[in-house]
């Protein structure tokens, strides 16, 4: 069996190596660990806005605890004027008596409203409790996925770097030329990183575009391992067998 012609080993080696750089790009784990980053990062910005709205609850809530600390007070005042015993007269009396209903009265209202801040203030911390336990858990998921999407990288890596390994190899056995002539044209957008090939029965495998007569008829003459250029696509194709 023939050996294999240097120019198509570096093709087949390239085309190897453009697929595992493809599948690199897309890995699932790459993309299960940035659907977390931007979880991630809408519920750290979910967070801090619960965060200030507990802050703005207690701060509420705590001015709502001193209005009721203060009518209290006021009322106690009140009620120990009402009962020391120094006012005797009716009238003063049944208007300190009013005075209390309505400092207590207040001071039922006000208690009312300390109790839906805090009501509100609990449900906030309940949400921030919430979001705090997904954070930790994304945050798991997500160093779980890197340390898998680390070793997937390491194990195409490797297989690069087998791959660029044998690669120098081949290209050594060519003329630079004849590399530097295939690398352009692999670079060419048209060639889609396909810059060598063999002839098929009159065609090009390369484009599959068939050769033209008198070229086909010419390439008879060619010795086995001859690199010509397509004349459809331009590409180097390796005669033989």
């Amino acid at each position: 069996m023939a050996e294999p012609h240097p120019l198509l080993e570096l093709q087949r080696l390239d085309s190897e190596a453009d697929g595992l750089r493809a599948r690199r790009a897309v890995l699932p784990e790459r993309a299960a660990f940035a659907a977390r980053d931007v979880e991630l990062a809408a519920l750290v910005a979910a967070r801090t806005d619960a965060a200030a709205r507990a802050e703005a609850l207690a701060r509420e809530e705590r001015a709502a605890e001193h209005r009721v600390a203060d009518l209290r007070a006021r009322a106690r005042d009140v009620e120990a004027r009402l009962y020391s015993g120094e006012v005797r007269a009716l009238k003063e009396l049944e208007a300190l008596q009013a005075e209390l209903h309505e400092w207590q009265r207040k001071q039922v209202e006000a208690e009312a409203v300390e109790l839906a801040w805090m009501e509100q203030q609990e449900t906030v911390g309940e949400e921030v409790a919430r979001l705090d336990a997904r954070r930790d858990a994304l945050a798991a998921e997500r160093a779980a996925f890197a340390s898998a999407l680390a070793a997937r990288e390491g194990e195409i890596d490797g297989a690069l770097d087998r791959i660029a390994a044998a690669r120098a190899g081949f290209a050594s056995v060519l003329e630079p030329a004849l590399v530097q002539r295939y690398e352009r044209l692999r670079a060419a957008p048209p060639n889609r990183g396909v810059a060598a090939a063999r002839v098929g029965d009159g065609f090009c495998l390369g484009c599959r575009a068939t050769l033209p007569t008198a070229f086909a008829q010419s390439l008879e003459s060619q010795p086995t391992g001859a690199v010509v250029a397509c004349p459809r696509c331009g590409r180097l194709l390796v005669l033989g067998p």
